[in-house]
């Protein structure tokens, strides 16, 4: 997933898109989530197994590398219709089935964890919201 979410940066398909926004780690965090989104939902409609994974993975890197944009807006559909509580397209509405995790950015998440339980809370960090981790004092060398 990495390589397939740098390949298409390099590839500057997703200029447009960091132009827009104005930043290029943003960008590249959702597009590498939305990759993860576009195999997972591949795997479960399709019933893929793991004999089937490396024409999954190319078929992914195909699509990501024509769809960039349209991959984002699906990401983006997918965490609206997960934020509003319903059953996210692609998804399975089994609720002892495990759900995909919260994205990047998305903090505050219910995880679904069976019927009659209740969700518990789960918080997720992105790189860019870490602090610097400065031991001592910087110096130029």
């Amino acid at each position: 997933m990495t390589r397939i979410a740098l390949q298409v940066l390099r590839e500057e398909a997703l200029s447009k898109e960091c132009n827009r926004r104005q930043q290029v780690v943003g960008v590249l965090n959702e597009f590498y989530v939305a990759t993860f989104l576009h195999v997972y939902q591949l795997w479960k409609n399709q019933q893929k197994t793991i004999a089937d994974s490396g024409f999954v993975l190319k078929e992914v890197e195909l699509f990501a590398k024509k769809n960039p944009k349209q991959m984002l807006r699906r990401l983006e559909v997918f965490l609206k219709e997960r934020q509003a509580g319903g059953v996210p397209r692609g998804t399975s509405p089994d609720p002892q089935a495990p759900q995909p995790s919260p994205s990047l950015g998305e903090r505050g998440a219910k995880a679904g964890t069976g019927q009659g339980s209740r969700g518990k809370e789960m918080h997720f960090t992105g790189v860019c919201d870490l602090p610097p981790d400065m031991e001592g004092e910087a110096r130029l060398i």
